[in-house]
């Protein structure tokens, strides 16, 4: 039988999936920043939020610049300044990399951008300051949190079709995160202290993680949806529960000076291997072994390191710096 040789996809080589003759796509090898190389860029307008496609697009969100700024990995350097339709908040990008969701706080909004021609091309007006969004794992929904809690967006329809309110979630809204499998988010009450974990089934609570005396500011889940994990931004600490016992009992671990701001942030790089957490306070970012919960190292930036990114293999994150500039770490 004749088989038929099929070129490889550039695309696909470039993320790690070769395919050969007659063969199936393989997965990417999955790791983490390897610290050979940080490198750092100059970008104004306080760049804040940052989100990395999986062709390697990058989207970091400059508030006082009232724009988004691209870079296309490998390069490092920003190719474009593309409206964000207000002042931006944070940045999510569909699976497929094609679409771009921007949350805003003025105007209130969710503004919807096409990555193939950095146009935005919709926008979702939303009843009050969006401080964060979310997008589920499927791409189906856009989650724009609030002081007031939640609002869900139709990511194809692009129109709001329920919303979760801040009696179920908690005030002050900052932070989101969905669980690997389960049909779960988390989603952070800043001043409350609080995590509420939300059946995206049914836009419910189902349960509250809480922790006594802190603020907390971001979340994120293992990517084996063991743990979660908090920044609690008043007291510099990292927060973990163990989500496979369901305890509300959790173990918290202070950052360097535990002085306020420093844990704003925090991500698992794609491997599930280790734990970025961003300090604006100590102008550093702390790396954990993500299974022992201890601490492997820092990377002083100087400055104010804002959230983080990894791409899809893992072996790059870009971190913002409110201070003016980004840091490219391989």
């Amino acid at each position: 039988m004749l088989r038929r040789c099929v070129r490889p996809c550039p695309a696909l080589v470039a993320l790690g999936l070769l395919v050969g003759c007659g063969s199936e796509p393989t997965a990417p090898v999955l790791r983490h920043p390897a610290l050979g190389d940080i490198h750092r860029v100059s970008l104004s307008g306080t760049p804040s939020a940052v989100a990395i496609s999986r062709a390697g697009v990058v989207y970091v969100s400059r508030p006082e610049g009232v724009s988004i700024a691209r870079a296309d990995l490998p390069s490092t350097s920003f190719t474009a300044m593309i409206p964000a339709g207000g002042i931006p908040t944070q940045v999510r990008f569909s699976p497929d990399g094609e679409t771009a969701y921007v949350g805003s706080v003025w105007p209130a909004a969710v503004t919807f951008i096409d990555v193939s021609t950095s146009e935005p091309f919709d926008t979702v007006a939303m009843p009050e300051p969006v401080w964060t969004i979310g997008l589920s794992p499927d791409g189906l929904r856009v989650y724009a949190l609030t002081y007031r809690g939640v609002y869900v967006v139709d990511a194809v329809t692009r129109g709001v079709i329920a919303s979760i309110p801040a009696t179920s979630t908690g005030t002050g809204l900052t932070g989101v995160a969905f669980h690997p499998s389960a049909p779960r988010m988390y989603v952070c009450a800043r001043d409350a202290g609080t995590v509420a974990v939300i059946d995206t089934h049914a836009d419910t609570v189902v349960t509250t993680y809480s922790v006594s005396g802190g603020r907390l500011e971001n979340v994120a889940v293992a990517t084996d949806g063991s743990e979660l994990y908090a920044t609690d931004i008043e007291r510099g600490a990292l927060v973990i529960w163990n989500l496979a016992s369901g305890s509300p009992t959790y173990q918290e671990i202070v950052l360097g000076s535990g002085a306020a701001d420093d844990a704003f942030d925090v991500a698992v790089t794609p491997d599930n291997a280790q734990l970025y957490v961003s300090a604006p306070a100590d102008g550093t970012v702390y790396i954990l072994d993500r299974a022992r919960h201890t601490l492997l190292g820092s990377i002083m930036t100087d400055g104010s390191p804002s959230y983080i990114a990894f791409n899809a293999d893992g072996t790059v994150a870009v971190i913002p710096n409110g201070s003016g500039w980004v840091h490219f770490i391989r």
